[in-house]
């Protein structure tokens, strides 16, 4: 009987995709480890289009590869085999550079002679529970404002965040939480020139007793801003810890 898969070829690509899954988490694990900060500024948007040309050359390899190993197979199953290396090489490729590119446009914003540390608040504008899923692990988060930013929390503060929502705004959704104004983050920033970040993120939560009340002049002069739409070419993005 014709065999229509050869075992070396097979077992060829087995270890290729089995490779691309590896470097990714990898990959993914040892730049999130050690991305401990959380840039507010600049957003670094014009590198984008960089990511995208990457993951595509990542993921025509990884599908030459396969086109390689798999020319002695039946046609569908040479495509679902290309098909997926095409996909995963991508991912691996995304999974791998995005920390590392956090890592380095980190060096070059904050270099170590024109960067200062220190305490702030920063205005918070709403907070949100994830629950565990298939790809998704639950998590406490929370978005700033004016300048946004998602940060992870520890579960004692989203629950703090929850016992003390302000009189009326207290929502029948536990994952949800709006804020506006009314709770901050208290954290430890660096600031070189315009580029600021906070310490102790990334992809970690931030330490335990972050979110606090805001100080009422916080969220007044907050307020003060105006709508998005009004808030001139420069906001501020934090506020002194104080005393108020």
């Amino acid at each position: 009987m014709p065999i229509d898969l050869p075992k070396p070829r097979v077992g060829k690509a087995i270890a290729l995709l089995l490779g691309l899954l590896a470097l990714a988490m990898v990959g993914h694990f040892a730049g999130s480890t050690l991305d401990t900060t959380t840039e507010l500024t600049p957003n670094h948007d014009e590198y984008i289009n960089y990511y995208f040309v990457a993951a595509g050359a990542g993921g025509l390899v990884a599908a030459a590869l396969a086109v390689r190993f798999s020319k002695d197979w039946s046609l569908w199953r040479r495509a679902v085999i290309v098909l997926g290396s095409l996909l995963i090489g991508a991912l691996a490729v995304v999974q791998v550079l995005s920390p590392v590119a956090d890592l380095v446009e980190g060096m070059i914003d904050f270099p170590a002679g024109k960067t200062r540390t220190f305490p702030a608040l920063l205005v918070l504008s709403r907070a949100y529970h994830n629950h565990r899923g298939a790809r998704i692990p639950e998590g406490w988060r929370v978005q700033t404002t004016p300048v946004w930013s998602d940060l992870e929390i520890t579960k004692a503060d989203y629950n703090f965040m929850l016992a003390h929502q302000r009189t009326g705004d207290r929502s029948r959704n536990p994952d949800e939480i709006s804020s506006d104004g009314y709770f901050c983050g208290r954290v430890t920033l660096q600031q070189a020139g315009d580029a600021v970040r906070v310490l102790h993120a990334g992809y970690r939560a931030l330490p335990p007793g972050t979110v606090i009340r805001c100080p009422p002049a916080v969220t007044q002069a907050w307020s003060a801003q105006g709508a998005p739409q009004k808030w001139p070419r420069r906001v501020v993005v934090a506020w002194p810890v104080g005393p108020y």
